[in-house]
């Protein structure tokens, strides 16, 4: 299994808390580690990091390790994301940081009324526009879908179209990378 190691103090590139994964144990005092949020492979001082177990780290213990910056925070540094069969929260699995940045900018209250004038009615057809498929407005959920930078609105998705922009973090390159993995 690799080990897992957190940076304890910023140094170089790095930052505290950054997540690496020990490539070589050069000596008794020094490992070849690559960092996961900066993609540095460094030499790195025993004294400049901490091993911990990547097995422990989660919802269900005291830290976590951030899908975004991959940093090892306390799991207090995450907000709530559900609650699970038998009562179990859950934790988002981005930072309150790294959550804010990717939540971005939000709709504008006068654009938000001007877009609810034109929503897709109660027990409406609706097509969206990305996949074609119809649903049942009010029955199905329809969603204001908008660019995140910006805030600025581009129409109403089904909400799995809206979802599926969003877990490619409204970037079209990704969309493209998508795109070549399906053709292949």
């Amino acid at each position: 299994m690799k080990k897992f190691i957190y940076a304890t103090t910023s140094f170089n590139d790095i930052e505290k808390y950054d997540v690496g994964i020990i490539e070589d144990e050069l000596s008794n005092n020094k490992f070849k580690v690559k960092f996961l949020r900066s993609k540095l492979i460094i030499d790195v001082e025993k004294g400049q990091i901490d091993l911990f177990d990547i097995e422990k780290v989660g919802d269900t213990f005291d830290h976590k390790v951030c899908d975004r910056c991959f940093k090892r925070l306390s799991t207090n540094d995450f907000e709530n994301n559900r609650i699970k069969k038998g009562g179990f929260i859950t934790k988002r699995p981005s930072c309150r940081s790294c959550r804010k940045i990717k939540d971005g900018k939000g709709i504008s209250q006068k654009d938000r009324k001007k877009w609810e004038k034109i929503k897709p009615k109660d027990y409406d057809l609706f097509e969206c526009p990305i996949c074609n498929k119809s649903s049942i407005a009010g029955i199905s959920k329809i969603v204001l879908d908008h660019n995140h930078q910006t805030g600025e609105v581009r129409g109403y998705l089904c909400e799995s179209c809206n979802t599926g922009i969003g877990r490619f973090d409204d970037d079209p390159t990704i969309v493209v990378r998508a795109k070549r993995w399906l053709e292949n």
